[in-house]
């Protein structure tokens, strides 16, 4: 487009001034947020730029007032008394004594909590913004204008502070667009992997490095004629790309946490089947232990009836073994071994450590015969309880300590 005066205009002129202003008082903004000194009257000229980018326009210039900055604009036909804090030790104080002097605008560069609740009263009259939200709104991913209907919107519905989102949302922008023109160019490059989460209470605005602003735009890339896309074709763009970005996190996130639930509940399994394999392996192991014990009772008898105790050395003590040797060198001595049939039963079991009692009860016809003729010698009914003691060796091998009758 050539203008009359014989000089070519371009058609982004004004937003790239807009972008070239921002970018500078971002740079100021940065420069406030780490020196103390003229720290306010700098922030007041932040403020100041972000309403004239904003298409409003200076009513009374922003002044600093003790420890604040205070000033009114117009966006439109509204009028909007504005004050900005750095700091103060109790927000809540703050935003009452701002709505007493009938304050539109309240920024608290430190930021409000999460949970500063905002009574029925101050719903309407009031807005807040912190130094987060001064950092898009510099950044031009939101106008004023954007940023003050969609915290009040939000503070309306939700009764509390709430930041600015990354990116207006589509319907505020559509919305907008239906009734306002822009030519406001594209975003500055984002700061805004450095800045703190909407609800990181615990980091303060002024952390080193937390507000370092780039200078390179892509004014400085591209350079030439090119036609920059207006904010509002830019604002939806982004926004899709960060709605694309939260439903993959999200996505990812659900998934993480079904592998997390599964894991947990093969945790629980591996745990219930641990505990169930060592109950499992007690049982086991005292079963074993029963049968020794039941085995022990059978190659006793066994050995007395054959007089050969070579057998019982694999199942009892040495000493016990010995012990039953005598008794049955015993029986040679006198000719006589004994014969007929026992039946066991298990009574009762117990396994403590590396050390088991079973007590088991023997039944059956026991006859005692002479081993020249096999002549009866004495005969009667065996019913008798037994108790075995017993040791678990290294490789899980039983062997009986000591028995008697028991009752």
């Amino acid at each position: 487009m050539v203008a009359s005066g014989g000089g070519a205009t371009r058609p982004d002129d004004g937003g790239r001034q807009r972008r070239q202003a921002l970018r500078a008082h971002a740079e100021l903004f940065s420069s406030a947020i780490k020196d103390e000194p003229d720290r306010l009257s700098k922030l007041a000229n932040v403020v100041e730029s972000l309403i004239q980018a904003g298409d409003g326009h200076i009513v009374e210039a922003m002044q600093v007032v003790d420890t604040h900055v205070v000033g009114m604009c117009a966006l439109g036909s509204t009028q909007l008394v504005t004050e900005l804090w750095w700091d103060h030790e109790d927000p809540r104080v703050l935003v009452d004594a701002a709505r007493t002097r009938q304050v539109d605008i309240l920024i608290l560069v430190q930021g409000f909590s999460d949970a500063h609740v905002l009574t029925a009263d101050e719903k309407t009259p009031i807005v807040l913004f912190d130094g987060r939200d001064l950092m898009l709104l510099l950044e031009g991913r939101w106008t004023l204008g954007h940023g003050i209907e969609f915290k009040r919107s939000e503070q309306s519905v939700h009764g509390k502070f709430m930041n600015l989102l990354v990116a207006p949302p589509v319907d505020l922008i559509a919305e907008r667009q239906v009734s306002h023109e822009t030519n406001e160019g594209e975003m500055l490059p984002s700061n805004l992997g450095d800045v703190p989460a909407a609800d990181d209470s615990g980091r303060r605005v002024d952390g080193p490095g937390m507000w370092e602003v780039s200078a390179k735009t892509r004014d400085d890339v591209q350079g030439g004629e090119s036609t920059v896309e207006s904010n509002v074709t830019e604002h939806e763009r982004v926004f899709a790309e960060e709605e694309a970005l939260s439903r993959y996190e999200q996505i990812r996130l659900r998934r993480a946490r079904l592998g997390l639930a599964i894991l947990a509940v093969l945790g629980v399994f591996v745990g219930v089947a641990w505990a169930r394999g060592c109950q499992d392996a007690e049982a086991a192991s005292l079963d074993r232990a029963a049968s020794v014990a039941v085995r022990a009772s059978q190659l006793e008898f066994e050995a007395y009836r054959s007089l050969d105790a070579s057998g019982i050395r694999s199942i009892f003590s040495e000493e016990l073994a010995q012990q039953i040797e005598a008794q049955i060198q015993q029986f040679r001595n006198g000719g006589l071994h004994l014969d007929g049939q026992l039946a066991h039963e298990i009574l009762a079991s117990q396994i403590e450590g590396q050390s088991a009692a079973i007590l088991v009860r023997e039944t059956g016809d026991i006859r005692t015969r002479r081993n020249a003729d096999g002549e009866t010698v004495q005969q009667g009914r065996m019913d008798r309880a037994v108790g075995f003691v017993l040791n678990r060796s290294a490789d899980d091998r039983w062997r009986v300590l000591q028995r008697g009758p028991v009752g």
